[in-house]
């Protein structure tokens, strides 16, 4: 499978990794291989066989985003007639898909580097997806309108936390659609949709504007909105139409963050956060996978400058989240028996102490109120 995906998909096969996995959302076992190449290819998977049934089919995904210059910081924009600037949400990306079975669509879901979407012992994704999804059908019905893509999402929020503040417990958006037949983007403005809300939000922009002015302008003013330890905004994404099936996706950073990506110092902790808990999302805890995600964003002398934080960010967001996912079960259990955290919070916490260390219910009480939209992170 390594070798015929590494043909189907003009990669090294380095860059590949098979995967057999349950598709818990089309009831279907799934073998395959998984592509970890930094571009349009990333995330995509090649499925040769569903239930033991060969069924060769390409699945292109959310792809890595570029920046519009090079490592000695020229820019090199194509000629662009169209141009489009959205917010970048910071949460875990979860594309909807499309595969053929038995001469039916059947839809699925995943995160970037996993073929389906599932809970882990660092992460309850599927469970959170599947919740939102339930009590929100505005989902299913921009899936519907748009049958011909595959439609990325991000969710957010103080239950799904990684390096921005947000005021929602769980929220989600629509960033954009990749169709299925040639893998081109199409932000959405371009899809068939009738959401007015539940889309990143959109920057209106001055299209004469030189765009290199423009760029930096972005980046001043998301360095501006953050403040010092808390991150307001992650980035902006540019997309750009340049007469090609395919829209152009361009990421500017703020310069506290971008600096970070093109030093030639160490990682700053917080980097190594966010890099570590974005990790996590294909529900395993490995140092080695952790590193590969540096080694996508950072060069080997910034990995080498950084390697004791490294380690240290690595086991402290294991236990962080550990420690998440079991006040989380424990929340669950509590509101099973009829306790509202919304309503009464000592109440709920006098349940959940009987599962915790007393030294460890203040931690549990902040983790379960952030979640609950009862405690908020200082603001400007």
């Amino acid at each position: 499978m390594i070798e015929r995906t590494a043909e189907l998909l003009n990669v090294k096969e380095d860059m590949l990794q098979e995967f057999q996995e349950y598709d818990p959302f089309g009831d279907t076992e799934l073998t395959g291989v998984i592509c970890r190449q930094s571009d349009y290819r990333y995330g995509a998977i090649v499925i040769f066989k569903i239930n033991e049934e060969l069924c060769e089919q390409i699945i292109y995904c959310t792809p890595k985003l570029e920046y519009p210059f090079d490592k000695s910081g020229n820019f090199h924009w194509p000629i662009i007639t169209q141009l489009e600037v959205w917010d970048k949400l910071d949460g875990t990306n979860i594309l909807a898909y499309w595969y053929s079975y038995k001469n039916e669509k059947r839809l699925t879901y995943k995160t970037r580097l996993t073929p389906v979407l599932k809970d882990g012992k660092y992460g309850g994704f599927r469970s959170m997806w599947t919740e939102y999804c339930n009590e929100n059908p505005w989902i299913n019905q921009v899936i519907a309108e748009n049958p011909l893509y595959n439609l990325s999402f991000e969710m957010y929020g103080t239950r799904n936390p990684i390096t921005v503040t947000y005021d929602v417990p769980l929220d989600v958006s629509l960033l954009f659609g990749i169709r299925q037949e040639d893998h081109a983007v199409k932000p959405p403005s371009q899809l068939q949709t009738q959401l007015t809300t539940k889309l990143p939000k959109k920057i209106q922009i001055d299209n004469k504007r030189e765009l290199t002015n423009l760029y930096e302008q972005l980046r001043t003013d998301m360095s501006t909105h953050n403040e010092e330890d808390v991150f307001f905004t992650e980035g902006m994404v540019l997309y750009a139409f340049c007469n090609q099936p395919s829209w152009r996706q361009f990421k500017a950073k703020p310069d506290e963050i971008q600096r970070i990506h093109w030093s030639h110092a160490g990682i700053p902790y917080r980097e190594l956060w966010n890099t570590v808990i974005n990790s996590f999302e294909e529900g395993t805890s490995s140092y080695e996978h952790f590193l590969e995600l540096l080694k996508e964003e950072y060069t080997d002398q910034q990995i080498g400058l950084s390697e004791q934080r490294i380690k240290k960010a690595f086991i402290q967001a294991k236990e962080q989240v550990k420690f998440n996912a079991k006040a989380n079960k424990i929340w669950k259990i509590a509101k099973e028996q009829g306790f509202d955290v919304t309503k009464d919070k000592a109440q709920t916490f006098r349940f959940m102490s009987q599962f915790f260390e007393k030294k460890d219910m203040r931690k549990v009480g902040t983790t379960i109120l952030k979640q609950a939209g009862l405690l908020k992170e200082k603001t400007k």
